[in-house]
């Protein structure tokens, strides 16, 4: 993933509610998985289409994973195992205008009864402007986008 991207990843809404919008549970020792939210709780047969309103589809690099959009830029990747899903992820160029790409993941999480997971912030949050938007303005992405020096030099005094 670029500096530049940030990264949403659509989980299904009923296990955020379950788990009181606690992202503990997708994390071990090895970092996220979301395979454990999409257990028992798949989407529509029509979750391709639903996706394709966001970006057009694209070549896939491997026989489990489906894409859209270009892995550059901003793109959607939906990892499968055993025919079933256990990740939508998605990246945004915050180099480029986000206002309609917004309005079309927010539509895509609703329509497939979804939450939004941010694992840089470690959160869960319901699928609404006010939380998207937030999570990008304060991501690291973001801080890069604005001020590519001041980001780096920032990194540097973390080591």
């Amino acid at each position: 993933m670029a500096t530049w991207q940030f990264s949403v990843v659509l989980i299904p809404a009923s296990w955020a509610e379950e788990n009181s919008y606690s992202s503990s549970a997708l994390y071990d020792e090895e970092g996220y998985d979301t395979e454990c939210a999409w257990k028992d709780r798949q989407p529509e047969s029509g979750f391709k289409a639903v996706l394709g309103e966001i970006f057009p589809p694209s070549k896939s690099w491997h026989e489990e994973l489906l894409t859209w959009g270009n892995e550059k830029e901003h793109d959607i990747q939906v990892w499968f195992e055993n025919e079933t899903i256990d990740g939508i992820h998605i990246r945004l160029d915050l180099n480029q205008k986000l206002n309609e790409i917004i309005i079309k993941v927010l539509k895509a999480a609703k329509t497939l009864n979804c939450a939004l997971f941010f694992p840089e912030f470690k959160s869960v949050a319901e699928a609404n402007e006010f939380e998207l938007k937030n999570a990008i303005k304060k991501s690291n992405a973001a801080k890069f986008v604005r001020n590519q020096q001041e980001f780096l030099n920032e990194i540097s005094k973390k080591t």
